[in-house]
C-alpha cells in the first residue's frame, strides 16, 4: 500500500534537478548576494518543503507560513551550510523544527480535507489513485503518533533513504527503521498511537 504513495508522488529527486555541484554553486552565489540564485533555490525546494510541512500540519495556510519561515531561517544561515551534503536534508530539518515550534505555540488544529492539500487533478486514473493515496495518508495522520507520521512521510512521501530521513528528522537510522516498522504495523491494525 505504501508503494502506491511513493509511486504516485513525484520524488524529491525528480523535482530537484540540480546536482550537488549546481546546488553548491547556487548556495555560494546566494551567499554572495545573487538574488537570482536565491530565487532558484526557493524554486527548486519550495514544493517538497511545503508538502512535508502540509502533511505535518494538515493546514495549507500554516504550511505556507512555516515554509516561508523555513526559507527565511535557511537564508540567514546559508553561509554555514555544508554544501557537500544534499541541501534538501538541511531544509527538511529546519522545516521540521519550525513546524514543531509552531505546534507548541498553537493549541487548536483544524483538519484540512485531503483534497485541499493535493495537487490539481489529472486524468481519471490519477485522480482515483491520488484519492486512495490521500486516504492512506489521512488514516496515517489519525492513527500514528507525530514522530511515526513524520518519519513515514519522509521515507515514503518524500522518498528519502533511511539515512536521509534520519538526518532530516534528527534521529538515528535505527530509530527511523523502528518507527517505520511500528507505523506500518499500526496502519495495518488501524490502532491509534497515544505516544
Amino acid at each position: 500500500m505504501m508503494g502506491a504513495a511513493s509511486t504516485s508522488n513525484s520524488t524529491v529527486g525528480d523535482e530537484i534537478l540540480a546536482s550537488r555541484s549546481e546546488e553548491a554553486g547556487l548556495v555560494q552565489a546566494a551567499v554572495a548576494g545573487d538574488g537570482q540564485a536565491a530565487r532558484e533555490l526557493v524554486r527548486l525546494f519550495h514544493r517538497p518543503i511545503f508538502r512535508f510541512v502540509c502533511r505535518m500540519t494538515g493546514q495549507a495556510q500554516d504550511a505556507e507560513d512555516i515554509t516561508q519561515e523555513t526559507f527565511v531561517k535557511a537564508f540567514r544561515s546559508l553561509d554555514r551550510v555544508d554544501t557537500s551534503r544534499p541541501l534538501i536534508n538541511w531544509l527538511f530539518t529546519i522545516a521540521r523544527r519550525t513546524a514543531l515550534n509552531h505546534f507548541r505555540s498553537k493549541k487548536e488544529w483544524v483538519e484540512l480535507p485531503p483534497e485541499a492539500a493535493s495537487e490539481s487533478p489529472g486524468p481519471r486514473q490519477d485522480v482515483e489513485r491520488r484519492e486512495e493515496v490521500d486516504g492512506v495518508w489521512a488514516k496515517a495522520r489519525r492513527v500514528l503518533s507525530a514522530a511515526e507520521f513524520q518519519v513515514l512521510w519522509l521515507r515514503f512521501g518524500e522518498n528519502l533513504s533511511t539515512a536521509e530521513a534520519a538526518k532530516a528528522a534528527g534521529r538515528s537510522t535505527t530509530s527511523i527503521k523502528t518507527l517505520v516498522y511500528r507505523a506500518r504495523q499500526r496502519l495495518l491494525a488501524g490502532k491509534e498511537s497515544y505516544s
